[in-house]
């Protein structure tokens, strides 16, 4: 039964309201014009309940714009939407076409910094959140009284002579919701093993994050970006505002996880809304905090992965480097939910501190 406006409606109720269920609910497929955006093909979302959101097709299928009653979530770079064509892989070029959004992937055989592996000249983030995807299905359909809205696809990453590696994706929501669901599988389709990194690269900007806004992660350990000192919650977890003098940081915790899930809610009393983020951490279990609240920039990244964001020679030396045997499949999932009002934020806040998942 969906929950609209104040009431509960079915399936029954509301198809005798409306002539067609998109007056309050769909996704539908856009594509964008002028200047680098040219092309570049949108999935945009609508619940009914207040949530709207982008997933861009044409870059990896990772979530750009995301709204709750008109505001917004997540960090937007400067770059905007750009097309797959402009983007400049080798070293630090990724940044040239870094549109952020709510969520995008790095990976699928490198993330981070830029460098050169087994004679593999490899640029920042890897090649994942560059590529358009295939087999697209945007469509909605009746659960009984549940009306679901979803966007499925495939990203390939794959050479002529070397690796082969698929990503199929899934994002979910229904009517009347809040709360959106990624359901990934990486499959190597290839006949010999390869790396494998992967990271899940979540963004949030104004006016979420803003002066005293608070990022809650069930963290036994929190270490600096030498992975040498610890780090308290007052400096990782409570934001001063905007600062000329600003500088970017990097921060890895060690998480707790109930029954294989982990997460971290975002929580800004002022505006009374935040956001849950839960993870299955069991192919997830680094997870990266970059902060940049230098002027001009005010962005929050929090990032599950399976490895840290040195790049894949740093990995290999260290022994820590994941591979996907031929034919293997790795599986991950990642839900949000926004927060609305106090009773929301502390509970979502209160179950993370006590229990550490959902």
């Amino acid at each position: 039964m969906a929950y609209l406006f104040g009431e509960n409606y079915t399936k029954s109720d509301l198809l005798q309201r409306v002539g067609d269920i998109s007056q309050i609910c769909g996704v539908r497929i856009i594509e964008l014009e002028g200047g680098r955006s040219q092309g570049v093909k949108i999935a945009r979302f609508w619940t009914g309940g207040g949530l709207e959101f982008d997933v861009n097709i044409s870059r990896g299928m990772g979530i750009g714009a995301f709204r709750y009653k008109g505001t917004p979530f997540a960090w937007m770079s400067g770059t905007g939407d750009v097309a797959p064509c402009f983007y400049e892989p080798r070293g630090g070029g990724f940044d040239r076409s870094y549109a952020g959004g709510l969520m995008h992937n790095s990976g699928l055989r490198q993330v981070g910094a830029p460098c050169e592996d087994e004679g593999e000249e490899l640029g920042l983030h890897g090649r994942v959140s560059n590529l358009p995807a295939d087999n697209v299905l945007a469509d909605g359909y009746w659960d009984k009284d549940d009306y679901i809205i979803f966007v499925s696809g495939k990203l390939r990453e794959v050479s002529a002579l070397g690796e082969n590696l698929i990503l199929s994706r899934k994002i979910t929501s229904h009517i009347g919701s809040r709360e959106i669901c990624i359901e990934d599988t990486v499959e190597n389709i290839g006949p010999i093993s390869s790396p494998h990194m992967m990271l899940y690269h979540t963004n949030f900007g104004f006016p979420l994050i803003d002066k005293g806004t608070r990022l809650v992660i069930p963290s036994k350990k929190v270490f600096d970006v030498t992975g040498e000192n610890l780090v308290p919650e007052s400096v990782y977890g409570i934001y001063k505002g905007v600062s000329l003098e600003a500088d970017s940081q990097i921060y890895f915790h060690d998480t707790i996880a109930k029954d294989g899930l982990s997460g971290y809610v975002i929580v800004n009393d002022k505006l009374g809304l935040g956001v849950h983020v839960t993870y299955d951490k069991k192919n997830l279990p680094e997870l990266i905090n970059w902060v940049n609240l230098e002027t001009g920039r005010n962005v929050v990244e929090v990032g599950p992965s399976n490895c840290k964001c040195y790049g894949r020679k740093s990995e290999r030396e260290a022994g820590t480097l994941q591979y996907l045997e031929a034919g293997e499949i790795r599986e991950y999932k990642m839900c949000f939910k926004v927060l609305d009002g106090k009773n929301d934020l502390e509970k979502a806040e209160e179950e993370r501190r006590v229990h550490g998942s959902a």
